[in-house]
């Protein structure tokens, strides 16, 4: 069977519209390859181009005065279609180029080198490409240099479709809708340390009309992290329509046990359900031991307890407790990476003090927790849940 141009066309466009290249900003790595090219081949024109349906877009280059050019003018359309590297030694002498615009016009370009890059799944997307404006051609080992520095760009694209892929899980790890509770406001915010991590917060309404929060962190950071964070969220949503918050809890963690024991990790988890009306509040408390309700005069009431995180030990259960919330009060929750936001205060959740002081606020607290100067690269997750109580508006 003869498979069509265009049928393998139409198949080279789409592997080039899954990896995302041109709608991401432009790496720096990918400047750094090809000011390496251009030193170590001693030419004046380098670009990494990716091959489009009418256009040739450049994702680096030195030398050329914009980023993109129609794709009938490119040189690296032939590289593509062809899939394997093209070298032109004088392109003023070849048919195919004689009357490009490049090289019959003032730029004279005459010699040409274009190794093809590859999506992840093998289709010819651009290249990695090499021009000079005098003839020239390449040893066997500036051949095999070309190369090496393609595979590069590869590899950097793969690693870019992964991290794309990497950050839909993160974003799915988060609510997808503020919830309105009458008297109450509730806020979150989680900074991964690298580009995905393990931290997570999730919020839901019950048949019953409680509301529960839950805020875990699965030790370790990245995608293995976000992939167990994620499967878990599911677990502990799914189970809790239809039980109690303790039962939840216990049947969400024996659900992923295997997956924690095979990835040699566990969970810090704190789960609350509110009772809106009341104030009333149900927790389990999973080795997390960082949540707080911050009263309106400041003071704290820590809610931890010894249970130990998910995964610890195989077939553990945990127990629920109990706590309220007043007006004017907020349960605050974090994980390790906000305390470093108050190195001072490290210890004060353990002594009956808050390092937030009083919350007038909730989104001004998460707010002021998640901002890190720019400088200061987090070395663990960051994540902030926080619920209070509105005061009664006095008329």
């Amino acid at each position: 069977m003869t498979i069509s141009r265009a049928h393998l066309e139409h198949a080279r466009l789409e592997a080039l519209d899954d990896t995302a290249v041109l709608a991401r900003p432009v790496e720096e790595r990918l400047d750094h390859v090809v000011r390496l090219a251009k030193k170590i081949f001693g030419v004046p024109l380098v670009a990494v181009n990716m091959v489009d349906q009418d256009r040739t877009v450049a994702l680096a280059n030195v030398g050329f005065p914009g980023t993109e050019m129609p794709r009938g003018d490119s040189f690296c359309t032939h590289t593509v279609l062809a899939g394997e590297r093209v070298e032109v030694p004088d392109l003023s002498l070849d048919p195919r180029f004689v009357d490009n615009p490049y090289v019959a016009g003032p730029a004279r370009v005459r010699f040409y080198a274009g190794e093809p890059i590859a999506a992840p799944n093998g289709e010819p997307i651009g290249t990695l490409c090499i021009l000079d404006f005098e003839p020239r051609r390449l040893d066997d080992e500036q051949v095999r240099m070309l190369r090496i520095l393609a595979d590069w760009v590869e590899r950097d694209i793969a690693a870019d479709e992964d991290d794309a892929r990497a950050r839909e899980v993160q974003r799915r790890l988060l609510p997808r809708h503020q919830l309105d509770i009458p008297g109450y406001h509730l806020t979150g915010r989680s900074v991964p340390a690298r580009r995905v991590g393990g931290d997570f917060f999730d919020w839901q309404e019950l048949d019953d009309g409680t509301v529960q929060v839950v805020t875990a962190d699965v030790m370790g950071k990245g995608l293995a992290a976000a992939v167990l964070a994620a499967g878990l969220r599911s677990l502990i949503r799914g189970a809790s329509r239809v039980r109690g918050l303790d039962r939840a809890i216990t049947r969400a963690a024996a659900s992923v046990e295997e997956d924690l024991e095979d990835a040699a990790s566990f969970v810090t988890l704190f789960a609350v359900r509110l009772d809106p009306v009341s104030g009333d509040l149900r927790w389990v408390d999973g080795g997390h031991g960082l949540a707080v309700i911050v009263r309106t005069d400041g003071s704290v009431d820590r809610l931890a307890s010894t249970d130990l995180p998910l995964g610890v030990v195989p077939g553990d259960t945990w127990q629920s407790h109990t706590a309220r919330l007043s007006p004017g009060d907020a349960l605050v929750v974090v994980s390790d990476g906000v305390l470093d936001r108050f190195p001072v205060e490290t210890e004060a959740l353990g002594n009956g003090s808050s390092p937030f002081g009083p919350v007038t606020h909730a989104q001004a607290l998460v707010d002021a927790a998640a901002l890190l100067p720019a400088d200061e690269p987090l070395e663990d997750d960051l994540t902030i849940v926080v619920l209070r109580r509105r005061r009664p508006r006095v008329s």
